[in-house]
């Protein structure tokens, strides 16, 4: 009866636990369940990089994710090097995954880009933005690729790097495509010459040169020289034909037949009195003044300027002038030989003609102020196709400055003091470069625009 009742009781004690646990749990409020986080990913255009600020907390640079906001509204800045900083306010919802992105302005400086010549394409960061002359082009902060294009010249290519309202500058001289010439001579195998500098080839033979204008000789033995003006531009292809005849002029010089000519004038220069007919004999003269190149290799240590090798020798005095042309078999000319070289039998005021034109010499209304190469002014060419007998440089002759014979106004006696120099230089006015105009100085004096030419005589 004792072991019953304990059975009871323990029956009782687990019944009241079970009630009192199910009551507990019932009085309990419910369970809450954790929501997933909302993920916010933040990008930036046109490109990523920038730095975010949300609501004050740096985040890191685009693209960059934020997890864990509340809906609702969020300031949000987006700072970068070349960009304005950019705001925006943003609204984030319940969505698990939201993105959102901020355009920034690109920061602005500008680009102008010059060409000689004008008109050439601008392509920056391969698009291209317009032709030379380009003035104040906008662009993005930053590095940039350009080229400029024109059609026959080289193509030039480079890198920029724009700052902030700074405007980069950029000049460039374009370099013409080099044209082509070819140059034949009948008979062949004859040298070359090319605005008087000596080539390596003999005829047929091709060259590139850049564009310009060409003095083009030929010369062989037993033949007289040949020459031709020959003008190549861009990318060009020219070809040259020269027919020599034959005969005996040395090479470089031009054959002056004898007979009269008008030598002097009468209502210019007291000293140029009295204008008259001469008689000559026959004789040759250089058809070109003595050059740089030419000189040196008679006076090793004369020295000039790289690519002046055909440019006139100046700074010379007359007996420097003598001795090499003894050196070379020739003599400086006279007076009248000069003369008629220069003006022919008609008695012209210029080697071309009766009336001055600046752009037939190289003198003071050129423009250049110094020596040019022989040549250049290939228009001043006399009646026998002598160049620079007008200008580019003084040139020593052989006689004496003395009053002309039947000279009725200079009665001074100069004695033999000076030497006469013809054709006047880079330095000198119309009235100087006359082919009957006068000047001297002494034999020692080496002034800096004096030069000669050499003539032979005819055996």
């Amino acid at each position: 009866k004792k072991r019953l009742t304990g059975y009871v009781v323990a029956a009782v004690a687990v019944v009241a636990l079970l009630i009192g646990f199910i009551a507990f749990r019932a009085m309990r409020a419910p369970e809450t369940v954790a929501k997933p986080q909302v993920q916010l990913t933040i990008h930036s255009e046109p490109e990523e990089g920038a730095q975010v600020t949300l609501d004050g907390q740096v985040w890191g640079n685009t693209p960059v994710t934020v997890a864990g906001l509340k809906p609702g509204e969020y300031d949000v800045f987006l700072s970068h090097p070349r960009y304005n900083r950019a705001h925006e306010v943003i609204t984030v919802t319940n969505a698990l995954e939201q993105t959102f992105t901020v355009r920034m302005e690109p920061l602005k400086g500008y680009v102008s880009v010059e060409t000689r010549p004008i008109g050439a394409d601008v392509i920056i960061d391969g698009e291209k933005v317009g032709t030379t002359p380009l003035l104040k082009k906008e662009l993005p902060v930053g590095d940039h690729t350009y080229a400029i294009k024109m059609e026959n010249y080289y193509p030039i290519e480079g890198t920029i790097s724009v700052e902030e309202l700074f405007t980069h500058e950029i000049k460039h001289d374009l370099r013409p495509l080099e044209a082509k010439i070819n140059v034949f001579s009948r008979p062949t195998g004859a040298d070359i010459w090319i605005n008087n500098l000596l080539q390596g080839k003999k005829t047929p033979a091709e060259f590139r040169l850049p564009p310009g204008q060409y003095l083009v000789s030929v010369y062989t033995p037993g033949y007289n020289q040949e020459d031709t003006i020959v003008t190549l531009n861009e990318n060009s292809n020219e070809t040259v034909q020269l027919e020599m005849k034959p005969g005996n002029t040395p090479q470089g010089m031009v054959f002056i037949p004898g007979g009269e000519f008008i030598m002097g004038a009468d209502e210019k220069a007291p000293d140029e009195r009295p204008k008259r007919v001469i008689n000559l004999k026959p004789f040759y003269i250089d058809r070109f003044e003595v050059t740089n190149e030419e000189f040196k290799r008679v006076f090793p240590s004369h020295t000039y300027p790289d690519g002046e090798g055909n440019f006139p020798v100046t700074g010379v005095s007359w007996s420097q002038a003598m001795q090499y042309a003894g050196a070379v078999g020739k003599r400086l000319p006279t007076e009248a030989e000069w003369e008629k070289a220069a003006r022919g039998t008609d008695g012209r005021e210029y080697p071309w003609g009766a009336l001055f034109e600046a752009n037939r010499a190289n003198m003071k209304d050129s423009g250049t102020n110094r020596p040019v190469r022989v040549g250049q002014f290939y228009l001043g060419a006399s009646p026998y196709n002598c160049m620079d007998m007008a200008g580019n440089a003084y040139e020593w002759v052989m006689d004496w400055y003395e009053a002309y014979p039947g000279n009725t106004v200079v009665s001074k006696d100069y004695g033999q003091i000076y030497r006469v120099l013809r054709g006047g230089s880079f330095l000198s006015d119309q009235f100087d470069i006359r082919c009957a105009a006068r000047h001297f100085d002494r034999m020692d004096a080496k002034r800096s625009d004096y030069g000669f030419r050499c003539a032979k005589d005819v055996q």
